[in-house]
């Protein structure tokens, strides 16, 4: 007889998506929920409702498009820097990943996707940035994507 203590547990994944292009929200949430079994994903339009849900509990992964109306990402990443944000963050943007450098001497853990991608680069990029797929046919075929292009 097995007992529920010994089950596999999947944990959820507390995302926040910074990004005001409905349509790139969307795929997101659709790739982070082809990746993980158990997200909770908020999604946010400013960096004011970012800060305040961050501040109220970290989440395990910030994905954070560099081009806003309102703010650009350089004051959202200063903003995150000085409140000490711990969580990762996943930047999205044609920006040149040489400007992070910066940011991660002041502690921020940033991951870079530049503009354009695949859900596969995106997948790749959660898995370095929060962990290895609910699905093993998923984690399998990042490996071989990776092996491929040796």
């Amino acid at each position: 007889m097995m007992h529920l203590a010994s089950l596999p547990t999947t944990t959820t994944k507390r995302i926040i998506l910074l990004e005001d292009n409905k349509e790139l929200s969307s795929l997101f949430e659709f790739c982070i929920n082809e990746w993980f079994k158990n997200a909770s994903l908020l999604s946010v339009g400013n960096d004011a409702e970012a800060l305040a849900e961050m501040a109220r509990k970290q989440p395990d992964l910030l994905v954070l498009d560099w081009n806003h109306p309102d703010f650009t990402g350089h004051e959202i990443l200063e903003k995150l820097a000085e409140s000490h944000i711990t969580c990762p963050i996943l930047l999205i943007s044609e920006f040149f990943e040489a400007h992070l450098k910066m940011f991660v001497d002041h502690g921020l853990k940033i991951g870079y996707l530049p503009k354009p991608f695949g859900i596969q680069e995106f997948w790749d990029a959660l898995n370095q940035l929060v962990g290895p797929s609910d699905y093993p046919a998923r984690q399998i075929r990042i490996k071989e994507l990776f092996e491929f292009r040796r």
